[in-house]
């Protein structure tokens, strides 16, 4: 950082980056993990993992409660069509996780996996359209004409929500961390829509491929926007070291504020800014978003071809078919 008086020591930047973080105030645009995850050539083995993990996590009793919740969804049918695949591995994993907090009687609204996947402020028509969606995938799942047909619909409804949030972020300038974050998750999400219904010979082959590029095209633009929209809004202001004495405060965007008491001296507000800006940049873990829709294009035709289906286990055995 130099070594004139005016350059803040990486001390104090992890002070105040440290006050943002346990405020809340950090953005958060990451493509969700389990988003990434279950949307992979490795879906299969990421829900098996978790159904294990549940196994060994709840009582006999519990486990006894979950599975015949599982068999009620289900119409006492053991096979889940194409359950280890995608988007139904997604909404399985979801199903899981709901009805575990169920049994365990956890009702927290921070344990909702939907606000997981979209943050905080969910109530978006993006997060809305993807929640209703994967609600409803296990209740129609093993009938394919209307699996085939639900899928269609929500295509739609979440490409033109998707439309209209990237019009709202780039045409008329209104970028948000809640917004982008949507954008990236909902995107990931109807893509691998998009693949399902290729799947179930709904849609034609090609149209997953360009679906892919323009989200990709999209990102690039929209991460550019979001750089922008950081370095515009992140402020930070050292505490007063004369009566009256203030409290610091560092801003990452509108309404996003936290009060601090890292002392240091009034020149080197700049070069914490830009360092807080940077260290933000840096957290959102860019790369992996771009690797995801990279590495669907490289593997679309395997991805097409996953036909996992999801066996529900009788008593200890649980596999793939």
């Amino acid at each position: 950082m130099g070594n004139n008086a005016c350059s803040p020591t990486p001390e104090i930047i992890d002070s105040i980056f440290l006050v943002g973080q346990d405020g809340g105030i950090i953005p958060d645009i990451t493509l969700n993990r389990v988003v990434s995850n279950y949307l992979s050539l490795n879906s299969s083995f990421a829900l098996n993992h978790q159904y294990c993990t549940i196994q060994e996590r709840l009582s006999k009793d519990q486990f006894a409660v979950l599975d015949s919740n599982l068999t009620s969804i289900f119409s006492k049918r053991n096979k889940v069509s194409y359950g280890g695949v995608g988007v139904v591995a997604l909404a399985m994993s979801l199903l899981l996780d709901t009805l575990v907090d169920s049994v365990l009687g956890q009702t927290d609204e921070l344990m909702d996996p939907y606000q997981r996947i979209f943050g905080p402020d969910n109530s978006s028509e993006i997060s809305s359209i993807t929640r209703e969606y994967l609600r409803l995938v296990p209740y129609m799942v093993n009938n394919s004409d209307m699996m085939a047909e639900m899928t269609d619909i929500y295509d739609q409804k979440l490409k033109y929500a998707l439309i209209k949030l990237y019009e709202s972020m780039t045409i008329e300038q209104r970028m948000s961390t809640v917004a982008l974050k949507h954008w990236i998750n909902g995107a990931a999400i109807h893509l691998h829509i998009r693949i399902h219904g290729i799947r179930l010979l709904s849609v034609p082959r090609g149209s997953a491929e360009s679906l892919r590029l323009s989200y990709r095209t999209g990102l690039v633009r929209l991460v550019k926007l979001f750089a922008s929209y950081v370095r515009r809004n992140v402020k930070e202001r050292g505490p007063t070291q004369d009566p009256p004495f203030k409290a610091g405060f560092l801003i990452t965007e509108p309404n996003r504020k936290v009060r601090h008491r890292v002392s240091h001296i009034p020149c080197q507000s700049q070069g914490i800014t830009d360092a807080i800006v940077s260290r933000i940049l840096e957290v959102q873990n860019i790369r992996a978003t771009e690797t995801f829709f990279w590495e669907a294009g490289r593997n679309i035709d395997e991805l097409i071809q996953q036909k996992e289906h999801f066996e529900l286990p009788t008593g200890n055995v649980r596999y793939f078919t």
